[in-house]
């Protein structure tokens, strides 16, 4: 005897349910294919392309800008203080080449050089302390007249300045020769520039 549904109730049986579902997934299935998938792969397609605008920091301080020399906000001072490099944790093996004799400080203008003669020749006196913990330090002048600027070499009492063990400090009023003009020059010194510190590390 086949089973009867109560009036009012919509009754399924297993296999009927099944097939419902069989069809409204292959319905499904094809509208994906057929309507959504083409759509999608459409706007895969298209490439935007952003550019972000070049922003400067203008809290940035002068002393985290990374060439002081052409930057014309950077006061002239020179730095005499000794500062140990980050490691780099470079893992492609040994280091070779390391100074013995502490880590060399970076050439900086420490000066300008004005001519004795009176033609009103100003060139800046670049240095860097030779070997750390004297008082020798590495010198030599740029020509700024030309095209191309243009390194020279310093000598004071003959002796020249820019090599391995360098000169003695110069101090302000010292007379120097820089080769390539054949003229002696006047020493005008920058002030120290103060240590500073991160008070939060």
């Amino acid at each position: 005897m086949p089973k009867k549904c109560p009036p009012g109730v919509i009754c399924l049986e297993n296999v009927t349910l099944v097939s419902i579902l069989v069809v409204l997934g292959i319905v499904i299935y094809f509208v994906y294919l057929y309507l959504i998938k083409p759509t999608l792969l459409a706007n895969n397609n298209k490439f935007h392309i952003f550019n972000a605008p070049a922003t400067m920091n203008p809290l940035a301080s002068i002393s985290a800008r990374h060439d002081p020399f052409n930057d014309p906000y950077s006061p002239p001072l020179k730095q005499n203080g000794y500062y140990h490099p980050r490691d780099s944790s470079d893992v492609r093996g040994i280091p070779v080449n390391v100074s013995t004799r502490g880590v060399e400080q970076e050439f900086q203008q420490m000066g300008i050089l004005t001519t004795l003669s009176g033609n009103n020749l100003i060139l800046p006196l670049m240095g860097r302390r030779s070997v750390t913990g004297r008082d020798k330090f590495e010198y030599y002048a740029i020509s700024n007249t030309g095209s191309v600027n243009t390194k020279l070499p310093i000598s004071v009492n003959g002796k020249s300045c820019s090599r391995e063990y360098g000169c003695d400090d110069m101090s302000n009023g010292d007379n120097i020769y820089v080769q390539g003009y054949n003229d002696v020059f006047q020493v005008t010194m920058y002030e120290n520039d103060t240590f500073r510190y991160i008070p939060h590390l």
